[in-house]
């Protein structure tokens, strides 16, 4: 470790490098009986479908993260009844024909803007942490962006990506699942001091060191921006529950109820709450055959390039992270990548339900059809112990508008969602 740089500021020393650990505790993870409901990747092309049915439609499929269409988007769910946009963080994106999540806006000018056209819903910033980035830099623009919505925003924190992009930062890449998730820890930890703290502060921690290192303005969120990460595996579930507020989880191989109890039950040996919440394809309409015939043309017009260029960048997972922190990698969807006779498989080795299923949502649980049934299931999610939803659509623009006036109706008159909340 460097010597303290002699024209450092005096700072108090930090209490711990790891969780978990909350300075005034925990924030608010709203009221009982209450879905939290998010718009799920807006701000980057073709949200989670690879499908080609996308350019059936480009400007509201394919381009609806284009500011031209993305600023009416986000206006629209300010007043829908829905509570936050939560974007997909990436630096590169798939390819194939639909050019899938090629095109995107980063993280920290995505949060500002939309504090700036919204008053209401919660902002959820998603940011890779794995880059050599200084946790100041991380906290100076996401206290930014709270301060400038009025408290309004969190962060979502990705505790690793693919190789292609460390390569673009100049970096190897990933490290092992134990060093990615120490860095998350230090990290998260340093985060937490920069936004409360009311004096400067020393973190000489492994993988980060800050000396007299102080923000202005700070989160103003109380105690502090509410914490997301997704996870998978033990050294995952572990970090994210001592140091994070909501995890995003899949239940492949278990039913969501368990799974929820599990999370809930690991975050109880800490003292502490988490909100589990669940990614969700969404495809509905008043008459379930429009719902059926569009999911079968999704389904046969599958990139197969673009989902194959991700199962390849993704492919770090399975070497690093034998655990389980990947679907695709535990070969839940009997997934053969290794196999010669992969790549002449018009299945890519996954079998034709994994193929679909992540061509078309990227795994995401899928609520496909009517408006009383997608609200049905989001409640039967809720009572199994789900509290959040990061719901993505073909058209985002249509989808918030069939959630403001078809199913969050339906959701108020069974007792659920009567008050609009934020994060």
């Amino acid at each position: 470790m460097a010597p303290r740089p002699p024209l450092a500021r005096p700072g108090l020393a930090a209490p711990t490098l790891r969780g978990p650990f909350d300075p005034g505790g925990q924030p608010d993870l709203g009221p009982d009986k209450h879905l939290h409901l998010s718009l799920f990747a807006w701000n980057v092309s073709n949200g989670l479908s690879a499908s080609k049915v996308v350019l059936d439609d480009p400007e509201s499929r394919q381009n609806a993260w284009q500011w031209k269409n993305s600023e009416p988007l986000l206006r629209l769910l300010d007043g829908s009844g829905m509570d936050s946009a939560l974007q997909y963080g990436m630096w590169i994106g798939y390819g194939g024909e639909v050019e899938w999540n090629d095109h995107h806006y980063d993280w920290a000018t995505a949060g500002a803007i939309t504090a700036a056209v919204t008053q209401r819903i919660g902002i959820f910033q998603t940011i890779h942490i794995g880059y050599n980035i200084s946790p100041m830099f991380i906290a100076k623009q996401t206290a930014s962006v709270n301060h400038v919505s009025g408290g309004r925003s969190g962060v979502n924190i990705v505790a690793g990506q693919n190789a292609v992009d460390y390569a673009q930062f100049g970096m190897e890449g990933p490290p092992p699942q134990d060093i990615r998730y120490a860095i998350a820890d230090e990290m998260t930890t340093a985060l937490k001091l920069l936004w409360t703290s009311d004096e400067p502060v020393d973190f000489e921690g492994e993988y980060f060191q800050m000396y007299g290192a102080q923000i202005s303005p700070r989160a103003i969120s109380s105690p502090r921006p509410v914490l997301v990460n997704a996870a998978a595996s033990t050294i995952g579930l572990d970090y994210a529950t001592r140091q994070c507020d909501a995890l995003f989880v899949t239940a492949h191989g278990e039913s969501w109820a368990h799974k929820a109890q599990r999370i809930h039950e690991m975050a109880a040996e800490h003292n502490r709450k988490v909100r589990v919440a669940a990614m969700c394809y969404v495809v509905m309409d008043d008459d379930q055959s429009k719902v059926d015939d569009l999911v079968e043309q999704m389904r046969q017009r599958i990139d197969r390039e673009a989902l194959e260029n991700w199962l390849t960048m993704s492919g770090h997972i399975m070497a690093s992270e034998p655990d389980g922190a990947d679907l695709v990698d535990k070969g839940l969807y009997g997934l053969d990548r290794q196999s010669s006779g992969a790549a002449a498989d018009p299945y890519l080795g996954l079998g034709k339900e994994g193929y679909e299923e992540l061509g078309m949502g990227m795994g995401a649980y899928q609520l496909f059809g009517t408006y009383e049934k997608v609200a049905d299931e989001l409640i039967a999610l809720y009572n199994d112990g789900v509290g959040q939803f990061a719901l993505c659509f073909l058209d985002p623009m249509k989808g918030v508008q069939q959630m403001k006036e078809r199913v969050i109706p339906i959701l108020q008159s069974k007792g659920y969602n009567e008050l609009a909340t934020s994060l």
